[in-house]
């Protein structure tokens, strides 16, 4: 790099600062092999001989490579079927059922995972009562019948523990030990620093989270800050002065001209250093029978000079060159390794996002014609956003992939970053792990995750990382006939709607197609024919879902029709007045929002009826004879021919609660939990907002699908 660049870059191969890293590390950071929750020493850990009491104060059962301050819990399915004393799995009653009267062989154990090794070993001493420093071991036990905490870890007596209990405390150790697992520096959740990055690092910023804290899969999801590229290194140069708020340490692409700006405006120093490689690639259809361009015809297709397929060997048909947003992290790979100073022609005018007038890329890109071109990070588009539809392009004969990188025959590759402050200090958390990332642990847990790494660390991923993705086997009971719409720009960031089934599999997605009833999911009959807008024509119309073609092009008319009944509606529903026993003055229209319809709200003493401008009644709600300033704030939405939901929000804490109601009776209550903050409530599903991801839930609340928000995706 340019030595007026304000970056300071740590050399790949500087092994003085990785040795003392190291050293300084082990003298006051815990090793985990997975799990690794944070306050964890070494008593969970039991050595080949059982440790004295003196040591079993200062060691706790936790982590998993020998000499390490941890050990941990998993799940695997133990050997040695025709044992009696078959080792079990993780939410067993016992990983080891007979851990007290059978000493285990390596043969019945080898089926156990680092995470269950861990707790096989904690469990020898939570038997006899022992209490853990480590809390998501105390967690785990609490949750046994057996288990009665009663002894202090600074208490226990390991002379208590019987010679089966000694040998298997060996024997897991020199499994543990003859494991290559990459571990992590140890840090306690309210500890770890704030970190924000790209899209595409953030499955190893999450991994990192989880390696350090020991903290779930959706707790990672949560506490991950992700501001997308350009946002992640102004957070850490602005700090609390940047509008996406300050952070430590950035994993992310290189960053553009907005950001190197900032630095020097800022007047500050930032310490990065190459952690992987990735790739710019290029997108197109499987249709397109064009499978490989050179460099030279990629600047001129982005440069305006070639615009038709036939001229690299195609189809006579315009090349739809589509461009990512301006300072997004794949736009500064281009222009960095393809453009190359050279200008590129301006996007046709409806590739333009209607959000703050940035390009995005749009799923028409990539339809059925072939005639679309795009392109993305490779980690992005080959891990995270994998469409069966997209094809890779070679360039210049060599094809994108994990080798091709590393080599650097594929041409356009470049690294991505971990980066801090240059006054940050040397002790802290973030400094700990910007440095660790380059060590061999580090480059073990970047190439595990499928990144391409600066180094050749070849360690296993800890059993909670290596986990195969998780699956969605719940089931939303749509009636027959009937599909879930979901926004392309919520999901997918690209214009269009898409057609679920009741497993949340895609069956289409219509491009060019938006619809404001659509906000951002619904249920409706695949027969339906939605109002809608073309988006490259700006018409409305109705867009029929099972033909999948525009209805007709007549604009709808559910808005004025709806605030025409909202006029007359104590006209025309005198019947509920006189059931109620009130008069016109306690009915009032309840406007919540620009996207609902309006709803009717009806006084009859403590209770609250509330109903649809064509009569129907929603729910119904008790003020308990408060007045209305004491009274929380309330708002009424109807999702579905009988389903309505009124979402209380109390004034002192901001916590909300849904009461969903079916024909008028209440059904079920969602509040934001663990889990995420509820999103959208419908007919037979519901939503919840985790960090950047939408999950999908059920009315059992069993989870569906998952999708990472459409606005992160352009990045």
């Amino acid at each position: 790099m340019d030595k007026s660049c304000p970056f300071s870059v740590v050399p790949k191969g500087d092994v003085r600062l990785r040795k003392a890293y190291i050293q300084a590390l082990a003298a006051c950071v815990a090793l985990t092999l997975s799990g690794c929750a944070p306050g964890r020493n070494r008593l969970e850990q039991a050595g080949a001989s059982v440790p004295t009491d003196r040591q079993a104060q200062q060691t706790e059962v936790t982590g998993g490579m020998a000499g390490q301050d941890n050990t941990e819990i998993s799940s695997g399915e133990a050997g040695g079927e025709d044992s009696a004393f078959k080792a079990g799995k993780l939410g067993d009653d016992y990983i080891l059922p007979g851990g007290a009267e059978h000493a285990y062989s390596e043969g019945e154990l080898s089926g156990l995972t680092p995470e269950e090794l861990r707790i096989a070993r904690n469990e020898i001493y939570a038997r006899h009562g022992r209490i853990f420093k480590s809390e998501d071991l105390n967690q785990y036990f609490r949750k046994k019948s057996w288990y009665e905490p009663s002894v202090e870890p600074d208490a226990f007596d390991s002379s208590i523990l019987n010679q089966y209990e000694r040998d298997n405390l060996k024997i897991i150790q020199q499994m543990e030990e003859s494991r290559s697992v990459c571990t992590a520096p140890r840090i306690g959740v309210e500890d770890f620093p704030a970190m924000d990055g790209s899209t595409a690092t953030l499955p190893l910023m999450q991994a990192l989270y989880r390696i350090s804290t020991g903290a779930s899969a959706m707790e990672a999801e949560a506490a991950v800050t992700h501001n997308k590229t350009t946002g992640a290194w102004l957070s850490l140069i602005q700090g609390d002065e940047s509008w996406y708020g300050a952070c430590d340490l950035v994993i992310a692409y290189e960053p553009g001209e907005q950001v190197e700006n900032a630095i020097k405006e800022s007047g500050r120093e930032i310490l990065m250093k190459p952690i992987g490689r990735d790739a710019l690639v290029f997108l197109a259809n499987r249709s397109n029978p064009v499978k490989s361009l050179t460099s030279r015809q990629i600047v001129d297709i982005y440069s305006g000079t070639i615009k038709n397929w036939k001229d690299v060997g195609g189809r006579d048909r315009t090349i739809q060159a589509f461009q990512r947003a301006r300072d997004s992290g794949s736009q500064n790979l281009m222009e960095k390794l393809v453009m190359k100073g050279t200008a590129m022609a301006e996007a046709p005018k409806e590739l333009v996002s209607g959000e703050m007038g940035e390009l995005i890329e749009h799923v028409s890109a990539y339809d059925d014609t072939g005639d679309a071109l795009g392109y993305s990070v490779y980690y992005y588009a080959r891990n995270m956003y994998r469409k069966p539809e997209l094809t890779f392009m070679a360039v210049d004969g060599v094809a994108p992939d994990s080798g091709t990188m590393r080599d650097g025959s594929y041409p356009f590759v470049n690294d991505f970053y971990a980066a801090v402050r240059a006054d940050e200090p040397k002790d802290s958390e973030a400094y700990q792990l910007f440095e660790w990332l380059t060590s061999e642990d580090g480059q073990s847990l970047v190439n595990g995750l499928g990144y391409v790494g600066v180094g050749e660390g070849a360690k296993e991923l800890p059993g909670e990382l290596a986990a195969p993705d998780e699956t969605f086997e719940g089931t939303i009971p749509l009636p027959e006939g009937y599909v879930i719409l979901a926004s392309g720009r919520s999901l997918f960031g690209e214009a269009g709607i898409a057609v679920f089934d009741s497993n949340m599999r895609l069956l289409q997605f219509i491009s060019h197609v938006e619809a404001s009833d659509v906000s951002p999911y619904v249920e409706c009959s695949r027969d339906t024919a939605i109002p809608a807008m073309d988006t490259l024509t700006g018409q409305y119309g109705h867009y029929s879902i099972a033909k999948n073609r525009w209805a007709d092009r007549v604009e709808d008319n559910k808005w004025e029709t709806a605030y025409r009944l909202e006029e007359t509606f104590k006209e025309d529903h005198r019947e509920l007045l006189q059931m109620y026993g009130i008069t016109e003055n306690d009915v009032e229209t309840m406007y919540y929002s620009d996207s609902a319809l309006p709803v009717i709200r009806m006084k009859q003493g403590n209770l609250e009826h509330y109903y649809d401008v064509y009569g129907n009644h929603l729910l119904d709600y008790d003020t308990e004879g408060k007045a209305e300033d004491e009274l929380p704030y309330r708002y009424v939405v109807r999702v579905g021919a009988n389903t309505a939901y009124i979402c209380v929000t109390d004034p002192d804490s901001y916590q909300s609660r849904y009461i969903i109601s079916r024909n008028g009776k209440p059904v079920k209550e969602l509040f934001s939990n663990e889990k995420g903050d509820v999103s959208t409530i419908g007919e037979y599903f519901y939503t919840r907002w985790n960090g950047p991801y939408f999950y999908f839930y059920n009315y059992r609340d069993e989870a569906c699908a998952k999708f990472l928000n459409g606005y992160y995706r352009t990045d």
